[in-house]
């Protein structure tokens, strides 16, 4: 039976494209977002390389809708023995024009949804043994306006893998963050369209992270810098 992938953030972009490479990896991929449509090209991009898709519904900031994805996840391929949470930089504006609303869906928005979709997959990858929990952080801005924010980002998935690695380490799961190199990059390229040496670099790693010969591998911030 195939390896089942679940993931989040995956409608366009380095997302899709990992969801892609997963796939060509011999995995089935559940797809989890608001707007199927959306998700649309990558599910065809999937079912392309001959693996099972499936588009579930989801908000991945709620738990209730999430356990109800997970459950149909679990009924249509099989409990995923990956998540990946493509999480994606969110600007709000200059720091002194920002409200508390902007703040919580730049900051608080991104990391509650790599907690609840983490916390859904923990009994099921105990119960089969092991699993991969990733994130693919789209997040560090340069120069870009909302750079503070992101790094807030990209330090809070750092802490979270950090911490959840250690814990889950005695059941065979592994948590890691693939991260652009913090050097002001261009994220906005896809690998498969001509796009950036970090979009390329990003796929290889959620490849490798993902697999087998990484075991040992967990905690990290894997950072991937722009080299072309």
């Amino acid at each position: 039976m195939a390896r089942v992938a679940m993931v989040t953030g995956a409608a366009h972009g380095i997302g899709a494209d990992a969801s892609v490479r997963l796939a060509e990896h011999g995995m089935d991929v559940a797809v989890l977002g608001a707007d199927e449509a959306a998700h649309a090209d990558t599910v065809r991009r999937i079912t392309e390389t001959g693996r099972r898709c499936v588009f579930v519904a989801a908000d991945v900031a709620d738990a209730g809708s999430v356990d109800r994805a997970l459950a149909r996840v679990h009924s249509e391929l099989g409990d995923p023995e990956v998540l990946l949470t493509c999480v994606g930089a969110v600007d709000r504006g200059p720091l002194g024009e920002l409200s508390d609303q902007d703040w919580a869906e730049a900051v608080g928005g991104p990391l509650r949804g790599v907690f609840v979709t983490s916390r859904a997959v923990v009994d099921p990858m105990i119960k089969n043994g092991g699993g991969r929990i990733l994130a693919l952080a789209d997040v560090v801005g340069g120069g870009r306006p909302a750079a503070a924010r992101n790094s807030v980002v990209e330090t809070g998935l750092a802490g979270f893998v950090r911490t959840i690695a250690k814990e889950l380490r005695p059941f065979g799961i592994t948590a890691n963050v693939v991260a652009p190199e913090p050097a002001g990059t261009d994220l906005t390229a896809t690998a498969t369209a001509g796009g950036s040496a970090y979009a390329a670099g990003a796929l290889d790693a959620v490849r490798f992270l993902a697999g087998a010969e990484a075991s040992a591998v967990s905690g990290q911030i894997v950072h991937v810098a722009m080299t072309a």
